[in-house]
C-alpha cells in the first residue's frame, strides 16, 4: 500500500497534524493501535488561547464532558506560603482541565471527518528508500508494509520512529509519575477548578477535578530505573531529539520534545508543533533540509527554555 503522509500516533499532535494535512488535499493516514485510551486529566494553559483558536477547537473545549474551566495553579513548597498563579492575569485568562480520552476522541474524530484514513495497527519498524519510507505496521492478526512519502512522528515521549531516522533523543532527567489517587465519586461539574502543586520529600504531586468530577492525583519523580510498568505509572521525562526533523520527516509533541509535568507544557506543546509542521509542509510540498534545520532548532529552543523554568521551580521547591 503507498500513500502520500503517514503520520504515526494518534494523539493530540497526530490527529492535529493529520486533520490540518488533509484539509490541504493530500492523502493521509493515520496509524495508531487504539488499545488504550488516555485514561488521566490533563492541563491547557491560558497561552494555549491563541493555538486553539487557529486550530478552531474552541468547541470542543466548550463540551462540558471535555473540559472544565481552570482558575490556575496553587503552589506549596514546603513550610512557605501557598503561591497563587492565577490565569485571569495571564494572556487569554482562561484555562482548563481536560479529560484526555474525550478530548483524543474528538481530534481523532476531526482528523477522519477532514478525510484522513484511520489504520489500526502499532508502526513497529521504519526505513527509508528510494521511493520515500517503508513502515512495518503490526495488528492483531497480521503485519503489513505500507510505503509513504512523507512521515510523521506523533509516537509520544518513544519518539520510536524518529529515532530510526537518527533524530537522536536527549533525555535531561528521568521521571515517573505514579496516579496516587483516582476518585471518581464526584458529580460533574463546570464550577472553576484549581491545578494544586504540593512539594513533598523527594518529590512533588498535583491535584485536580476533572469535568465529569473525579478527582485525581499524581506523585512526580525521579526514576532510576530504565524500564517502566504498565498501569497507573507513565514515563514524565524531559527529554528532547537533537534533530526534530529531516528529509520529508518530522516529529511533533511529545516524540519532538517532552517535559516535566510541572511546566504544564505538554498539550499546548503538541497543538503548536503540529500547526508548526503542517506549515512547514504546506510551504514546500514535504520537508526540505533548511525547513528541518530551522524546525530542530527552534523545538531545541523551546526546550531550553523550558529547562530554565523547570529549574527554577525545583530550586523553589527544595529551599
Amino acid at each position: 500500500m503507498r500513500v502520500d503522509i503517514a503520520v504515526v500516533g494518534a494523539g493530540p499532535a497526530g490527529a492535529t497534524a493529520a486533520r490540518l494535512l488533509a484539509c490541504l488535499g493530500r492523502q493521509v493516514v493515520l496509524i495508531d493501535p487504539g488499545q488504550s485510551k488516555r485514561d488521566r486529566l490533563e492541563i491547557v494553559s491560558p497561552t494555549a488561547t491563541g493555538i486553539v483558536q487557529a486550530l478552531q477547537l474552541e468547541e470542543v473545549l466548550a463540551d462540558p464532558s471535555i473540559a472544565r474551566p481552570c482558575a490556575g495553579i496553587r503552589r506549596t513548597w514546603s513550610s512557605k506560603e501557598q503561591e497563587i498563579d492565577d490565569f485571569l492575569f495571564q494572556p487569554g485568562s482562561q484555562g482548563f482541565i481536560i479529560d484526555r480520552a474525550g478530548f483524543d476522541a474528538q481530534l481523532h474524530g476531526l482528523a477522519l471527518a477532514a478525510g484522513a484514513t484511520a489504520v489500526d495497527g502499532r508502526a513497529v519498524d521504519v526505513c527509508r528508500n528510494q521511493n520515500g519510507f517503508e513502515i512495518k505496521i503490526r495488528s492483531a492478526d497480521m503485519t503489513t508494509n505500507l510505503l509513504a512519502s512523507l512521515l510523521v512522528d506523533a509516537t509520544g515521549r518513544s519518539a520510536a520512529l524518529a529515532c530510526r531516522l537518527g533524530g537522536g533523543r536527549m533525555v535531561k532527567e528521568r521521571l515517573v509519575a505514579e496516579r496516587t489517587l483516582l476518585d471518581k465519586s464526584g458529580e460533574p461539574s463546570q464550577e472553576m477548578a484549581w491545578l494544586d502543586v504540593e512539594a513533598r520529600e523527594g518529590s512533588w504531586t498535583y491535584a485536580t477535578l476533572g469535568p465529569d468530577g473525579r478527582r485525581e492525583s499524581w506523585s512526580v519523580c525521579r526514576d532510576k530505573r530504565r524500564r517502566m510498568a504498565r498501569g497507573e505509572r507513565l514515563n514524565a521525562s524531559a527529554a528532547c531529539l537533537k534533530h526534530a526533523a529531516g528529509k520529508d520527516w518530522i516529529a511533533v509533541g511529545d516524540a519532538a520534545a517532552s517535559f516535566d509535568p510541572i511546566a504544564s507544557q505538554g498539550l499546548v506543546n503538541a497543538l503548536s508543533s503540529a500547526l508548526v509542521a503542517v506549515g512547514a509542509i504546506a510551504a514546500e510540498g514535504g520537508i526540505v533540509p533548511d525547513a528541518a534545520a530551522d524546525y530542530s532548532a527552534a523545538m531545541m529552543a523551546t526546550f531550553a527554555y523550558s529547562e530554565l523554568g523547570r529549574a527554577e521551580v525545583y530550586c523553589a521547591l527544595s529551599n
